[in-house]
Parts: structure tokens; sequence; C-alpha cells
């Protein structure tokens, strides 16, 4: 489900701002990487992604839109080229395949917080007991590099790019050397959201799995 979107977030999100940067004397980048996140409510934007296989030949393009509530709740549509739309709303996850008619519904566990879109829409406190951190400077922006310690892990390296202390792009590698690249255009943030749209009403007619 999650190599589907490769986000997943995707994502999988999944996103976020800081309205300011950080003061110089945050040397330790888990907590730098926190200061970021902490200052993000609501995000809400649009995105393109790119898939790449293990040679760089390309595999996949998307786009769509997206929404990021804290804590935990996302709602991210692909529109092109196959719709599709995950909505979470911190407990559940919904995930409707419109072509498929059908909607897949789990409780989010310990692996599926640490997927992209969760980690940015959740609580950035415990990020170290998961990854290992770093970061580095490139121009006017910074890349934090995320590396689970878990070997079950939906991927094997996240990158989180900001740029003027907003997030502008996420690449992920999976374990088969994919990589994808989501680039974010966000037109809101900490704007107030209807927590309505975390609340997924599953459409008539449709089959339902349940994990």
């Amino acid at each position: 489900m999650f190599k589907k979107i490769s986000f997943s977030l995707f994502l999988a999100l999944g996103l976020i701002v800081l309205s300011s940067g950080l003061s110089a004397a945050t040397d330790n980048p888990a907590k730098k990487l926190q200061g970021y996140l902490q200052q993000m409510q609501t995000l809400e934007g649009s995105f393109q992604q790119l898939t790449l296989d293990a040679r760089g030949q390309r595999m996949q393009e998307a786009q769509g839109s997206m929404l990021l509530a804290k804590p935990g709740r996302f709602y991210w549509a692909t529109e092109q080229p196959y719709p599709q739309i995950l909505v979470s709303n911190g407990e559940k996850l919904w995930v409707y395949d419109p072509d498929l008619e059908q909607v897949t519904i789990r409780n989010l566990d310990e692996r599926t917080t640490q997927s992209p879109a969760i980690i940015l829409a959740g609580d950035a406190s415990d990020l170290s007991k998961h990854f290992t951190i770093s970061w580095v400077a490139k121009g006017d922006g910074v890349i934090f590099d995320l590396i689970p310690l878990q070997q079950d892990s939906l991927f094997e390296e996240l990158s989180l790019h900001f740029v003027a202390g907003r997030i502008s792009a996420l690449q992920l590698k999976d374990s088969l050397g994919q990589k994808t690249r989501v680039d974010l255009s966000i037109s809101k943030f900490n704007q107030p959201i209807d927590n309505q749209v975390f609340e997924f009403e599953v459409p008539a007619n449709v089959d339902v799995i349940q994990e």
C-alpha cells in the first residue's frame, strides 16, 4: 500500500512550516528538526511526485493535493495518473482507490506511525528514538536525513528539505533502491482546517477491506 504511493508520505506524507529560523546554538540534529516541526500546526498545498528505479529510470510521476494537521491527521489525494485518496484522523488510515472501487481501513500501529506523513503531522519529540538524524545546510535551506533504527521500516532513508524555514520537498529511498521525490507547493499554513476533512466517509457500493 505505501509503496504504491511511495510515501507513501507519503507522506506521505507528509510537510511542514517554520515561521522563523532556529537559533544557531541548536546543534543537535534531532533538536533542530524538532524545532522546525513543532511550530507547524496545519498545512495545505499541492505536490508533484517522481519515482525512479534503482537504475535512475523514471517509473512514475504523480500530482495531487494535501492537507495536514496535528496531531497525526492528514488528507493526501493523488489526482494523476491514477486517483487515490489517503485519509487519517490520527487513529485510523483509509486508503481509497476509486478505480478499484475499494477502501482499505487499518489502525495506525508503531510501523505506520513512522511513515513520512505521520512524522510530519505527529509528535516530533521522540524522533531520535526511531531514527538516526543528520543535517546539512545548502544555500538558503537545510536538509535533514533520517535513517530508521528498525529493520522493518517502511523506508531506508528519508530526507526532509526546508527552504527559508518551510518544508519544500521530501525524498524517500526504499529497500529496493527506488527513490521517490515529492516537491511541495504550500498555499496555506497554520490556518484553520475543518476536522471533518480527516474523517473519511466510505462511498456506497465499494469493497471495504479491514486490516
